[in-house]
């Protein structure tokens, strides 16, 4: 190892140790080497878990990560389009955008679909593209029926069910709120869309979502639209990285304007 190391001394030029105290430390030279060492390392793990995964077979996979705050009938749109016209083999993780993303940089996952724009990362080239930006809508169970005679100020004091305190969409309607002069009261927040349909059409309160969200539910009436928020909208995006491979399924997905699909 000695050896090894004074050749890689000899080659860069610089000391990589220097003896204190009887002890070997890492001068600034070394330090800086030690760092790229071990990006080498994590670099060349990450081809051997890519080319392993993928084993070069002819099927098409395709791995997709989404935030639990998006719509499932988004993801299902997404992917069962992909599937369709490629045959490929899903796999699909929720997750936070803290641990997707990272795995999106380490290519586990090839795609992410999130309700925000992503931030630049040092120079990790990450791309984020908006394929949806849809008006937002309350909806409650039909016991509210009355609430559309004045909606919106007929939220004043009605129990309601919002996104999640660090949501975009949950700033938005509170600003809404605020400029109305209008004061709900939140009985309960979750980024779990589902869920929020699940609680509105037990009559628990009011749930603020895009139509296409919840067209079944209106349909079977477990629940009704009670009015628009004016000027409040959820945006959509797709998230994804410099690629090892081509995958005709992402491409496709990407090239797509999920605008104009029928949704839900």
């Amino acid at each position: 190892m000695s050896s090894q190391l004074k050749t890689l001394e000899d080659y860069l030029g610089v000391k990589l140790f220097e003896r204190k105290n009887r002890k070997l430390t890492l001068t600034e030279a070394g330090k800086i080497t030690l760092d790229y060492v071990n990006k080498i390392n994590t670099l060349g793990q990450e081809l051997i878990k890519v080319v392993d995964e993928r084993s070069f077979s002819n099927e098409v996979h395709l791995s997709i990560g989404a935030l639990d705050s998006i719509p499932k009938h988004l993801i299902c749109d997404i992917v069962d389009f992909a599937h369709k016209k490629t045959g490929c083999f899903l796999s699909i993780y929720e997750d936070s955008s803290e641990e997707l993303l990272r795995q999106l940089l380490g290519h586990s996952i090839e795609l992410i679909i999130s309700d925000h724009e992503v931030r630049r990362l040092d120079n990790r080239k990450v791309f984020c593209k908006e394929i949806l930006k849809k008006p937002i809508f309350a909806y409650a169970a039909p016991k509210y029926k009355d609430l559309k005679k004045r909606f919106p100020l007929c939220l004043d004091g009605v129990s309601c069910i919002v996104p999640t305190i660090h949501s975009k969409i949950r700033s938005d309607i509170e600003s809404f709120f605020h400029f109305k002069k209008i004061k709900p009261k939140m009985i309960a927040e979750t980024q779990d869309t589902s869920l929020q349909k699940i609680l509105a059409a037990k009559g628990d309160g009011v749930v603020f979502l895009p139509e296409f969200t919840t067209k079944e539910l209106v349909q079977n009436k477990s629940l009704i639209k009670l009015g628009k928020l004016e000027d409040i909208y959820s945006s959509y995006y797709l998230i994804y990285g410099n690629r090892v491979f081509d995958n005709p399924a992402l491409d496709l997905i990407l090239k797509q304007d999920f605008g104009r699909m029928r949704l839900g």
